[in-house]
């Protein structure tokens, strides 16, 4: 089983990973399939928890974005 406490790494992966916005309920399904037991609300925590230590992610419509590179950083603010 995995602890807890480490479940924030995992948040952390899948943003990485993905170059497509993540919804909360499916990256929820997703980590469960993995072994990885949290609920939906343990996973927006995590994710709140990222943005307050200043990890790039920033809420849209259709999910959550990771902004990988200054680029992306860049073009999301000319955005706004």
């Amino acid at each position: 089983m995995i602890a807890k406490k480490t479940i924030i790494l995992y948040v952390l992966q899948a943003f990485e990973y993905s170059n497509e916005p993540i919804n909360l309920l499916n990256l929820t399904k997703a980590l469960n399939a993995r072994g990885i037991v949290c609920d939906r609300k343990t996973v927006g925590r995590n994710v709140k928890y990222l943005i307050e230590f200043g990890v790039p992610i920033v809420k849209e419509k259709r999910g959550y974005y990771y902004l990988k590179n200054e680029d992306e950083q860049y073009q999301y603010l000319l955005k706004r």
